[in-house]
């Protein structure tokens, strides 16, 4: 004397607790895929930083360079005239 409600509960409930299963599977791949993404955006960050502050050191020496250079040019051009 089963209730028709207990036979179709009794039967649907696998493939609902499958399919809830295969849900967070696949939300916990998407989310680790985008995790790896981002790892690897922020590798590429600091790749692109470490460049940065090199050429800004290069620029540096090169701008203090450029002074000494422009010093002693100007005293050239006096020992010209």
């Amino acid at each position: 004397m089963t209730s028709p409600l207990i036979n179709m509960i009794m039967q649907y409930s696998a493939p609902a607790f499958a399919g809830i299963i295969i849900g967070l599977l696949f939300k916990m791949y998407f989310a680790s895929q985008a995790q790896k993404k981002i790892r690897g955006y922020q590798g590429e960050i600091i790749k692109s930083h470490s460049r940065i502050l090199k050429l800004e050191e290069l620029n540096g020496r090169l701008e203090n360079r450029l002074k000494e250079v422009e010093q002693s040019f100007c005293k050239d051009r006096l020992y010209m005239n």
